[in-house]
């Protein structure tokens, strides 16, 4: 396994107790560490809207991504190992499909709170299925502290 994609939490403690359960994953010798905190883009605004009413959800992903990246400095995760970012999307399951061709991932760790805050418009199952059929990579789905 060279390349792991993790999708952020919005919450920032649970992206520092993910790292602490994978841990082993992202601190073996030559592992590549892509993160990404997405924000869903409705199809009325242009992809790369700066709209007011996204502001919140902008200022969130930029700080789950500064303190995630701060985590993976105390793990002491070299820097020419990890790279991340805020990604637009229209479609969170698309953008991480995208990702994870773009990136040529061999696992993909995505939070179990993303698949149910999206269940409004996903089943878990169709959500998940849609992704696991678009991949040619492994998916770990990271449950969290219960």
């Amino acid at each position: 396994m060279d390349k792991i994609l993790i999708i952020l939490d919005k919450i920032n403690v649970n992206n520092k107790l993910m790292i602490d359960d994978i841990q082993s994953l992202i601190k073996a010798k030559g592992v590549e560490i892509f993160y990404v905190s997405l924000v869903e883009i409705p199809l009325q605004y242009p992809i790369d809207t700066e709209n007011e009413y996204f502001k919140k959800d902008f200022e969130n992903a930029e700080q789950s991504l500064k303190s995630f990246e701060s985590e993976l400095n105390i793990k002491r995760i070299p820097k020419s190992r990890k790279s991340g970012g805020l990604l637009k999307v229209r479609d969170v399951s698309y953008g991480i499909i995208e990702q994870t061709s773009l990136n040529s991932i061999d696992l993909v760790i995505v939070p179990e709170k993303i698949i149910q805050s999206n269940s409004n418009r996903f089943n878990k199952e169709s959500y998940l299925s849609k992704i696991i059929n678009s991949l040619n990579s492994s998916i770990m789905i990271w449950r969290g502290q219960e």
